[in-house]
């Protein structure tokens, strides 16, 4: 039996319509033409999706130059970023560089500050004044900066002593003082504007007719003066260190001599009783003996004199002469 290869239910159509209108072989043609038209557009357009990245279609030495050197953005951005990368641990590195520890940091600070600072002598301190009453007179006159530290020297205990028994007052006074500005130029208008004028306030004040006594120290600071009490403590503690090791020398020689005292006394009182036991008069030898040193003797052999050994060596010359006339 043969085989259908078509299906003529499908195509009964197609026959009818080529058996009224006829077969045209140019229209098949115009048909298969069209059909791969289409399918040679659908391969390029398949072929330009694969091969966007390179274009043939120009062979100008120009234009493949300008291709080459030219850039396309993504590679840009990717320069830029792997740029970006590369300059991330420099610029870490220059802050790591530019950082400073803290403690430097402060320590500079506080250079500054000090290179800044003025220091005033105060020689003369207002009776029963004390260091906040002189800083609240102060202190209107460093309104910028402020003032530091103060130091005021007290007075004299055995002076403070003697005024209270001759019925003075009891408070604590201090002879002079120094002041510390944290600007030069404040300590300065300060001591041009004070000195030798009287201190004011209220008029019926405690202090209102008492007299500024100020001096700008050129070139000093407050370490200059911590130094000098550094230096003058220092000193006293030396001071007692030598006196406390003088005196343990003195009392180690006084006790070494008590006991070389006893031991002694030790050693005369058994030579006594050892001189009693011995007999009265050795004991009393041995007793008045005991309060000297005890002295060695020595038996010392003569030495042999010059004529002595003459007489021997004539001796020996005469006993060789018998010997060769005997033999």
């Amino acid at each position: 039996m043969s085989v259908r290869k078509r299906n003529e239910f499908l195509e009964g159509d197609e026959s009818e319509e080529e058996l009224e209108n006829g077969y045209g072989s140019e229209a098949e043609e115009g048909r298969g033409a069209i059909a791969n038209k289409r399918r040679k557009l659908d391969d390029a357009e398949d072929r330009s999706d694969d091969d966007s990245r390179f274009d043939f279609s120009h062979f100008d030495v120009e234009d493949e130059e300008d291709e080459h050197f030219a850039q396309h953005p993504d590679d840009e951005d990717d320069a830029n970023l792997s740029a970006g990368d590369e300059d991330e641990p420099n610029s870490t590195s220059t802050k790591s560089k530019s950082k400073k520890p803290k403690d430097l940091l402060a320590y500079e600070a506080a250079t500054r500050k000090l290179q800044k600072s003025g220091v005033i002598y105060l020689s003369r301190i207002p009776p029963f004044m004390k260091p906040q009453t002189l800083r609240h007179y102060l202190l209107p006159h460093a309104p910028k900066s402020g003032l530091g530290r103060i130091f005021l020297t007290p007075e004299d205990p055995t002076t403070h002593t003697k005024r209270i028994k001759n019925g003075g007052n009891k408070k604590k006074t201090f002879t002079d003082g120094w002041v510390e500005f944290f600007s030069k130029k404040e300590a300065k208008l300060a001591v041009e504007k004070l000195n030798g004028n009287i201190i004011g306030g209220k008029k019926g004040g405690f202090y209102h007719d008492d007299i500024w006594n100020l001096k700008y120290l050129k070139g000093f600071k407050w370490d200059h003066l911590t130094e000098q009490i550094r230096a003058e403590n220092a000193e006293r503690t030396a001071r007692m260190r030598e006196e406390v090791r003088r005196v343990r020398k003195e009392n180690r020689a006084f006790v070494e001599d008590v006991e070389r005292g006893k031991m002694v006394e030790g050693m005369e009182r058994k030579r006594k009783l050892k001189g009693e036991r011995e007999g009265g008069g050795a004991g009393e030898e041995a007793g008045g003996e005991g309060n000297g040193k005890q002295q060695m003797k020595f038996k010392q052999k003569k030495a042999k004199q010059k004529e002595e050994r003459e007489k021997v060596a004539e001796e020996f010359k005469l006993s060789e002469g018998v010997r060769k006339k005997i033999f």
